[in-house]
């Protein structure tokens, strides 16, 4: 699994270095919302939830914001990491979701092959 976060926050990068290492996830921090490849999941800062963040899901298949406050409707998100936040808490949050990516690639797998059975 691959993630970015994006983040100037220094106790959020190493509680997620931290986590991440723990769960073999490859991690990568950046301070920008430029992106130039796909990942699994991209996590922002709530200093970086801005007009542009509804876009960034076209760059991941699970997209996340760490926020003090209710995001608004508008803002298309997979989960959310309530700020202040615990490496446990952070670490069940990234477990769930990649058992949600997993699923979905199962599924996508099956409609797949149905669909190669039918031409058949």
């Amino acid at each position: 699994m691959d993630l970015i976060l994006v983040s100037k926050t220094v106790i959020i990068e190493k509680i997620f270095t931290l986590v991440c290492a723990k769960m073999n996830i490859n991690l990568t921090v950046q301070d920008s919302l430029d992106f130039d490849k796909n990942v699994d999941i991209i996590v922002i800062d709530e200093e970086f939830v801005n007009e542009e963040f509804n876009t960034l899901k076209t760059y991941t298949k699970k997209l996340a914001a760490i926020v003090s406050e209710e995001l608004p409707f508008d803002k298309s998100r997979d989960f959310i990491v309530n700020r202040p936040f615990l490496p446990n808490v952070l670490e069940n949050l990234l477990k769930e979701q990649i058992e949600f990516i997993k699923d979905d690639e199962k599924v996508k797998k099956k409609e797949q092959q149905k669909i190669l059975m039918r031409r058949k």
